[in-house]
């Protein structure tokens, strides 16, 4: 008998109950622990869960209002391109130089899934920018 009366479910989210690190991110009590995005191999992620350092929290899911994942399908692509010019800003405030800025600014584009795209990949290269 596993010390959790919770059975592991892989389709609902799972976060952090002992702070750890994961793909270089320190994810700390209460993040939602994205397994599935970066890629954890599923018996990772069960070994994570049996030492208790992630777990199922009806509490959390239920703050999340139905949006899966970082939530930018659900967002038009008006806010998308505010979302971009707030993440261009941050990039304005760090870079040391316009050429650096010009490399790790956010691209825009006028079609959704392309912006939402570019949204993700500017995250997964800088996301520690923002």
């Amino acid at each position: 008998m596993t010390r959790h009366h919770v059975p592991l479910q892989f389709d609902r989210p799972l976060f952090v109950k002992l702070p750890f690190t994961s793909h270089s991110k320190k994810y700390e009590r209460g993040d939602e622990y994205p397994w599935d995005i970066l890629g954890v191999d599923k018996d990772k992620v069960l070994t994570l869960y049996n030492k208790g350092y992630i777990h199922h929290n009806e509490a959390f899911e239920k703050d999340r209002k139905g949006t899966i994942g970082d939530g930018l399908n659900e967002a038009t692509i008006d806010q998308l391109h505010i979302l971009v010019d707030q993440i261009n800003e941050k990039v304005k405030e760090k870079a040391t130089s316009k050429t650096e800025y010009e490399k790790k600014k956010c691209r825009k584009s006028t079609l959704k899934d392309k912006q939402i795209g570019h949204i993700r990949r500017w995250r997964n290269l800088y996301g520690s920018m923002e």
